[in-house]
């Protein structure tokens, strides 16, 4: 008896032992994955053309991911859509602000600056990213930022999202001088003074504790991006008086101006009705995707979006609040707006989406979408098509383009955005060697071509290649 009880004893303290190893071990490895996890999601939504090639083992192989304007499933789907998408936006940059990390789910606010088909441009969105189960592999992303960022640099375009912004600025900013002349509508509203709502301060929070405030912060949160024509009023005391709030159109400072937005906004979409789907709180950073249903001012609309809540340290009051969402999901629903969102989602789907069954039938189109047909042989022996020098450009830009040994027969065309010819520089043999032509925003019959996008086409036996420049007087 004696005996067995010093062998238990001995196996006990040998399992005592043993306790805080394990523990250690599954902590570290927590720790690791936590940290690999944070890693990745940086590298998906900074990715660039020189290295998207490397990140995708990343991506499970039934990957889905979602932007404003394309649904991709699977990795083969999503290798064409970073090909295509990198073959439009070579210089494309994208910087990280501010990133979370809860469980399996990333979620990162940027900015993002290059070219889109050669016409520059700068948006601000915001990704969520999620991984499976103990696991470093990603199933599901999704992109939140506007269209319109692109669309305002594309001539044409420019005039249509312009527009919007302003109408949505007139009925909804009080800190915007409306142009729109008498007969345009405007929104009246009174300013409702912000109700003092939120209890506790500082030292209350940290004597409930950090889940408490943990809760509360979500339900906050929850409730702020929730928000409706029957209960913004009771919900303004959440807010800190230097409240500082963004969307894809308004920017707002301080709980004065946040109350009198608020006030204009549910004027405008009384029945609007916003529910959140997935939330993540880390710290004070709350961010949460919705589906937002209702009217504009009459207009129905339906958009999927996400925002991002920022609570001061020990603060149940918000300081800072972000909604992401595309203007082109009202716009579309606006007679002689919507020709122009959906003219551009098609240009968009026809340039990056390779599920897309692209309607741009014609040459030059097939171009602007970015559709290009290229001899491997040929490319192997040196025929290549250089980028416009200047681009943008007025009043003369030079086009290059390399011819291989032995020459050919080779054209050299430039349509508008319709598909119409405009300008043949070349069309017959060329000696071999770096070529230059020069275009003077001519077009054959010597008059003046309009600012706008153009597209230039290089074509030879087995060879096709177009490329973007963009004219600006």
């Amino acid at each position: 008896m004696k005996k067995t009880v010093l062998v238990f004893l001995a196996l006990a303290s040998i399992s005592m032992l043993l306790i805080p190893t394990v523990a250690n071990a599954e902590g570290g490895e927590r720790g690791w994955l936590y940290r690999d996890r944070l890693e990745i999601g940086r590298a998906l939504i900074e990715v660039q053309s020189t290295n998207w090639p490397s990140i995708m083992p990343y991506y499970t192989n039934d990957i889905e991911y979602h932007d404003a304007i394309v649904d991709i499933y699977g990795i083969e789907t999503m290798t064409a859509f970073f090909a295509q998408m990198f073959a439009n936006s070579p210089n494309l940059v994208t910087t990280i602000e501010d990133e979370t990390l809860v469980g399996g789910i990333y979620s990162a606010t940027w900015t993002m600056a290059g070219d889109f088909a050669g016409v520059p441009y700068e948006a601000k969105g915001v990704s969520i990213i999620k991984f499976r189960g103990w696991s470093r592999k990603v199933y599901y992303q999704r992109d939140y930022y506007t269209e319109g960022d692109i669309m305002a640099s594309i001539p044409g375009l420019d005039e249509a999202i312009g527009g919007f912004r302003t109408y949505y600025r007139c009925a909804v900013d009080p800190t915007f001088d409306c142009p729109l002349n008498s007969t345009a509508r405007q929104i009246a509203s009174e300013t409702h003074p912000a109700e003092d709502v939120v209890g506790p301060d500082e030292s209350e929070a940290k004597r409930r504790g950090r889940w408490w405030l943990r809760r509360r912060r979500m339900e906050i949160a929850r409730s702020l991006v929730e928000i409706n024509a029957d209960n913004w009023q009771s919900l303004l005391g959440y807010y800190a008086p230097d409240i500082e709030y963004h969307d894809p159109i308004v920017d707002i400072y301080g709980i004065e101006t946040m109350t009198e937005f608020l006030a204009r906004l549910y004027s405008s979409s009384p029945n609007l009705i916003t529910t959140v789907e997935d939330e993540t709180l880390r710290g004070g950073i709350y961010t949460a995707t919705w589906t937002m249903v209702g009217d504009f001012d009459g207009v129905p609309f339906s958009a999927k979006g996400m925002s991002v809540v920022k609570f001061p340290r020990w603060s149940t009051r918000v300081n800072y609040s972000r909604d992401y969402y595309t203007e082109g999901d009202i716009m579309i629903n606006i007679p002689g707006l919507d020709e122009a969102v959906q003219g551009f989602r098609v240009f968009y789907r026809c340039a990056v989406d390779p599920t897309f069954d692209c309607p741009l039938e014609n040459p030059a189109l097939a171009g602007l979408a970015g559709e290009q047909t290229r001899s491997d042989e040929m490319a192997a022996a040196g025929l290549k098509l250089r980028q416009n020098v200047p681009n943008p450009f007025n009043p003369v830009t030079e086009i290059a383009f390399q011819v291989p040994d032995g020459g050919m027969n080779v054209s050299l065309r430039i349509y508008d955005v319709s598909g119409r010819l405009v300008r043949t520089l070349v069309d017959g043999y060329e000696p071999s060697g770096a070529r230059s032509v020069s275009w003077d925003g001519k077009n054959d019959a010597g008059g003046k071509v309009a600012s706008g996008m153009y597209t230039y086409r290089l074509t030879a036996p087995s060879f096709t290649e177009s490329r973007k420049m963009l004219l600006l007087k």
